[in-house]
């Protein structure tokens, strides 16, 4: 079914709506995806033949932004050169033409296209990444391993990210028979979510409840968060989270041989620390790190310190600027 003109205009791309509260890019530009998918990028920091420092790519979480990665790009871009990019479907890069192009490999394909354009020697990357950036970091050292130096895993899972959310199996429960109405029934979806979006308040007290810990957030960050995940289309929204539903990254952890550090927020809801400790359970090389009161932005709540323990790791596995 064809949507009434007046909702596709709902659902205009207005990424221009999304505050920057990152520094002007040193570079930035676009590349063509695998499939002729046109993609945005930014460099920040030196460019790599600039340093001997291993490069940092930066992937955020779904319906997110490069805001996502405020703190690490402060700490990060005097000495790395610091990679970030918007998603296929989010923000200022474009939807494939084919929607079937929408998926976490997709996104994998993406990031693997944008390292091998700015890092001409392939040099390899720690490769950062944030709820559904796990799955998209984790895709790619699967797909190009000699790309990835690292993976720093923020609250992140292979598994139904439903499972045990709010540390309740309600969700996992439910959520799943509804999005099986989704193929045939789009139209309803979308327009759940834009009247949820058209109220931004109740977006905030969300994401307040859930994905911050208040204490240590910037109100400036909750306010570009909402607004990040209301730029975004639902035709890039929900195959995601559909995907992501089905588990299929758990399938291949077992084949990540990268150094991998998962980093978890001890109060996060969203992600609870139990299916944070089954990722490095399951991942053959990785290292597990708690701070008992990070929320499921633990990478915001407390940057400076997850940098520190992320340079940490790097010097134990020896992978610090080789």
């Amino acid at each position: 079914m064809l949507f009434p003109k007046s909702w596709q205009d709902l659902f205009k791309k207005e990424s221009n709506d999304v505050p920057r509260l990152i520094p002007q890019a040193r570079e930035s530009g676009f590349i063509e995806g695998f499939d002729g998918c046109r993609i945005y990028w930014e460099l920040h920091g030196p460019t790599p033949s600039e340093t001997k420092n291993s490069p940092q790519l930066f992937c955020y979480g779904l319906a997110c932004s490069m805001n996502q990665w405020r703190a690490q790009l402060n700490h990060f871009k005097n000495t790395h050169p610091c990679i970030l990019f918007d998603y296929r479907g989010h923000h200022k890069s474009d939807f494939p033409s084919d929607p079937r192009g929408m998926n976490l490999s997709a996104l994998a394909k993406d990031a693997a296209r944008v390292l091998k354009h700015l890092v001409p020697d392939q040099r390899r990357a720690h490769i950062w990444g944030h709820s559904m950036g796990a799955n998209v970091a984790i895709e790619l050292a699967f797909a190009d391993p000699g790309l990835c130096r690292s993976l720093v895993l923020c609250c992140g899972s292979a598994d139904n990210p439903f499972k045990r959310m709010f540390h309740s199996n309600a969700f996992e429960k439910y959520v799943q028979p509804i999005f099986n109405f989704f193929p045939n029934n789009k139209e309803y979806f979308y327009a759940a979510w834009k009247a949820l979006l058209s109220r931004p308040e109740i977006g905030r007290h969300i994401v307040m409840f859930a994905g911050f810990n208040r204490a240590a957030i910037k109100s400036e960050d909750v306010d570009t968060y909402v607004r990040a995940v209301a730029a975004v289309h639902p035709k890039t929204f929900f195959p995601l989270i559909i995907e992501m539903t089905k588990g299929n990254t758990q399938n291949i952890l077992s084949r990540i041989l990268t150094p991998t550090l998962v980093v978890a927020g001890g109060a996060d809801l969203v992600t609870p620390p139990d299916n944070q400790r089954n990722l490095a359970r399951d991942l053959p090389n990785a290292e597990y790190f708690e701070i008992p009161t990070g929320s499921h932005n633990v990478q915001l709540d407390f940057g400076d310190y997850v940098c520190l323990k992320a340079e940490e790791f790097w010097i134990k596995q020896e992978l610090d600027n080789a």
